[in-house]
């Protein structure tokens, strides 16, 4: 005897656009695409949100490097040593903190030449070149056009200046991010929901995929080629991150 197999055919939730195709919902620049699924365990949307925050920088990191070059390795640490106790004093008497001050980098190398010495077209120059890098961490970022101004005249290069936050206020930008970029994510599953004839019900799961933190930064050119005290204007320091966030769902 023929036995007959009924097939049940589960039900899934399509979004689509004209005749074909899957509704996409993007959190912003970057954002993985929003979908909506049904499986034997209830229907899930998924969706991926952008959020941001800014806030006036409270900490600027500077950094000056003293250099001395030559063929001694003793004259040139002689020479470095000198230059660091230079800008140590014209730090201290710009009201820089000696625990403000830390050294991130000392070598003494041989400088890098496209072409070496001694063959046809060599480059000719110093045997070797010594640098000792300082960072300086201010907690009031208005002197810091001072500050560079005092190394630039204790013969200091000066390598990078940056804008930035201590890491409590950066903890508490990312916190408000975090929570923008919820908000964005539960508008967008929302909308979704409602085009497809279900309403969210709930968070099954969320994952914080990445968070962009950008200082601001300045020129170092333009701070050594200051003339007359060096002016440094500052922007907001931003934090942007995305959660990826899968809502449950039913139907209305």
């Amino acid at each position: 005897m023929r036995k007959t197999i009924a097939l049940a055919l589960a039900a899934a939730v399509v979004l689509t656009v004209g005749a074909a195709g899957t509704v996409l919902a993007m959190g912003g620049t970057g954002s993985q695409p929003a979908q909506t699924t049904a499986d034997t365990g209830g229907q899930t949307i998924t969706v991926s949100g952008d959020g941001s925050a800014s806030a006036q920088p409270d900490q600027a990191v500077l950094r000056f490097a003293v250099t001395a070059e030559g063929d001694d390795p003793a004259a040139i640490r002689s020479e470095l040593a000198s230059g660091a106790s230079d800008l140590r004093t014209a730090l201290s008497e710009a009201g820089v903190a000696d625990d403000a001050i830390e050294t991130t980098g000392y070598s003494i190398e041989e400088p890098l030449r496209r072409v070496p010495p001694g063959r046809d077209g060599g480059e000719t120059g110093p045997e070797l070149r010594g640098v000792h890098v300082f960072e300086v961490t201010l907690s009031d970022t208005d002197r810091a056009g001072a500050v560079v101004d005092a190394a630039a005249g204790a013969g200091a290069a000066v390598q990078s200046v940056q804008f930035t936050l201590a890491a409590d206020t950066r903890e508490d930008l990312r916190n408000q991010a975090l929570e923008n970029a919820m908000d964005n994510a539960r508008s967008q599953a929302d909308t979704l929901a409602s085009a497809g004839g279900l309403s969210v019900t709930g968070v099954a799961s969320i994952d914080a995929t990445g968070t962009n933190y950008r200082p601001v930064a300045y020129d170092a050119e333009r701070a050594q080629a200051a003339s007359g005290g060096t002016t440094i204007e500052t922007g907001d320091v931003s934090v942007e991150t995305s959660v990826r966030v899968v809502y449950e769902a039913s139907g209305q």
